[in-house]
């Protein structure tokens, strides 16, 4: 009995934003995962998946235990086991669930402005993932500085995603290029196309996630960046609409 108290309170003391592959991580997965099947809370197809795609990580399942006390040999057994160890369902019905939530969502492009919160969203262990696998098709080494150019992110932020996905198993240290320099593992390439197939268009990074700076000339730079022409145009077009149905009086235009 002392042994499922202490189980189960280990599910609470940590959360998704925790370090990664640790049991506390784990756990935190199994309950938004038990929490969405019971319909306890709302979540979007993105989130859900995320989550399981995180849940079918060897070194997800691995950290979590069954009624006997022994670690789960794969996602599929996980998701037969019932509550509290498992879901208690078929693997068939958490990718219904998903279906059924993109079937009444429409796309849409969020905007996010601080990249430290964006270390507890699930979704972001592979779009930001996917921007160095894309980055880097031949292998190349990466160290903190490589990948903070390919997110724009601070050196600081990017050792934070760096470990991240150190401790997932999706990049190792390189042996032919001395510390500090990682390489992205073949777990870590799974992962990524794993996700990827699961998008509806087949992109992970077709202008889903957007990281918008404050200064207006930077963001202009990254929306044509991130955007293609035909887009933009749209964009333009629906901005200027936007102005000639609403009276907006910026501060420079008052007299």
């Amino acid at each position: 009995m002392q042994g499922k108290m202490d189980y189960e309170t280990l599910g609470k003391t940590g959360g998704i934003s925790t370090t990664p592959g640790t049991p506390q991580w784990a756990l935190a997965i199994k309950l938004k995962l038990q929490s969405v099947l019971k319909k306890d809370v709302v979540v979007n197809a993105e989130q859900l998946k995320a989550w399981r795609e995180l849940m079918k990580q060897p070194v997800a399942y691995k950290q979590l235990l069954d009624e006997q006390r022994k670690p789960f040999n794969s996602y599929e057994e996980f998701c037969h086991a019932q509550p509290p160890y498992g879901l208690g369902c078929e693997p068939s019905e958490v990718e219904k669930l998903i279906q059924k939530l993109e079937s009444t969502e429409t796309k849409t492009v969020e905007i996010r402005e601080d990249p430290l919160k964006d270390l507890g969203n699930p979704s972001n262990y592979f779009h930001k993932f996917s921007k160095l696998v894309e980055a880097c098709p031949e292998n190349q080494p990466l160290n903190a500085s490589k990948i903070g150019q390919i997110l724009d992110y601070a050196h600081s932020t990017a050792q934070l995603w760096r470990k991240r996905w150190e401790h997932l198993g999706w990049l190792e240290q390189s042996k032919s290029n001395g510390r500090g320099f990682y390489q992205i593992t073949e777990s870590g390439r799974i992962a990524v196309k794993n996700w990827l197939e699961q998008q509806p268009e087949g992109n992970l990074n077709d202008k889903l996630w957007v990281v918008v700076p404050h200064n207006s000339q930077k963001a202009a730079e990254k929306l044509i960046k991130s955007f293609s022409f035909e887009e933009l145009r749209e964009i333009h077009k629906l901005i200027g609409e936007s102005f000639s149905e609403e009276s907006i009086v910026f501060p420079g235009d008052i007299e």
